[in-house]
């Protein structure tokens, strides 16, 4: 990886709390904060983070139905190609673009509060593209686990660490404001609550009040990041499983193995064509084998069959549909004017 080991520190640092302070990630690492601060900078600088994003629930939001498609493609142009992910991108309810080689060319999740609302947006996907869709299989998600990028620090993964989306049934009752501050952690998930009061025109107190909320309540449930994998020197792998679920005790062992397991970072329940996604960072394609070679043997009783799909390009990863995509436009959403005007309180 293009990373140095202190870069891999702060990395995981970062992955357990995307809003961790360098003086906070400091103290853990035994460093400065202004060691911290430069190399964080340096990542930024040289693309290695992409994006911090808010993680969030999105059943307790009220978009229970997020639905995945793995696509397939003939016949497509390049023009065509470039108009059909420009169209994906923009689109505020397809929050996840994932291209991809292998089993399929491109998953895209599909987030709405309704089924009616989502028939629509697949219905509009198809009367533009569908004559150049050779093949798509559904993926309904029934939850979402996030664990740590331990491989980070050369470490296997506490069990019961982990951030979780989806699979509930409460629905939490948000403001406004709520949803505002919401869509503001999906465009800049470490963006400074002066920031935020700035653009909303509120109070800062207010804004941290309303983020407490959320987390309390479970609403949002970290602040993480997506990596540009080719610059950093890794792949990231999603793995599509049939699985014989009929023994729940070995279900049971296998989630335990992924959760502990330091290159497994995401553990995605469904139903569809496939039971289970998996993503899977490494740094080649032989560390890969090795992991799927341990799940088949593993677990050869419950693995039916395994699809790999190597992502080549992550064009949009959150959990959630931004609300408000107009506040990307807002001043007080400038990354350059926000590094340039940190408060002390938090940075130092």
């Amino acid at each position: 990886m293009n990373l140095t080991e202190l870069d891999k520190k702060i990395l995981f640092e970062l992955d357990k709390d995307g809003r961790a302070s360098f003086s906070e990630i400091a103290r853990v690492i035994g460093s400065t904060p202004q060691v911290v601060k430069y190399h964080f900078e340096q990542m930024l600088e040289k693309g290695f983070i992409k994006h911090f994003w808010a993680f969030t629930d999105y059943d307790k939001l009220d978009y229970s139905f997020f639905w995945g498609y793995w696509l397939k493609f003939a016949g497509l142009t390049k023009d065509k190609e470039t108009e059909m992910y420009a169209y994906f991108n923009a689109h505020q309810n397809i929050p996840i673009i994932q291209r991809a080689d292998g089993y399929a060319d491109v998953l895209i999740a599909i987030i709405s509060r309704d089924i009616f609302h989502h028939n629509e947006i697949l219905q509009d996907i198809f009367s533009k593209y569908g004559q150049y869709i050779t093949l798509s299989d559904i993926f309904i998600g029934l939850g979402f686990v996030k664990f740590p990028r331990t491989y980070l620090v050369g470490k296997a993964n506490e069990f019961q660490k982990f951030a979780l989306s989806g699979g509930t049934t409460e629905k939490i009752k948000l403001t406004e404001i709520d949803r505002k501050i919401i869509s503001l952690l999906l465009i800049d998930g470490r963006m400074e609550f002066t920031k935020i009061a700035k653009t909303l025109d509120v109070g800062t107190g207010l804004v941290h009040k309303h983020y407490n909320k959320l987390e309390k309540n479970g609403v949002i449930t970290k602040i993480t990041f997506t990596l540009n994998y080719q610059k950093i020197g890794l792949l990231l792998y999603r793995c599509c499983f049939k699985l014989v679920q009929f023994d729940q005790a070995r279900i049971d062992e296998l989630y335990k193995f992924c959760c502990l397991h330091p290159n497994i970072i995401n553990y995605v329940k469904g139903m569809g064509t496939w039971e289970l996604l998996l993503d899977i960072e490494v740094e080649n394609r032989e560390a890969l084998r090795d992991i799927i070679r341990e799940l088949k043997n593993q677990f050869r009783d419950v693995i039916q069959k395994v699809e790999i799909n190597e992502i080549y390009q992550m064009d949009k990863f959150t959990q959630m549909a931004i609300e408000y995509p107009d506040l990307k436009n807002e001043k007080g959403n400038d990354r350059k004017e926000e590094q340039n005007d940190k408060d002390d309180h938090y940075w130092d």
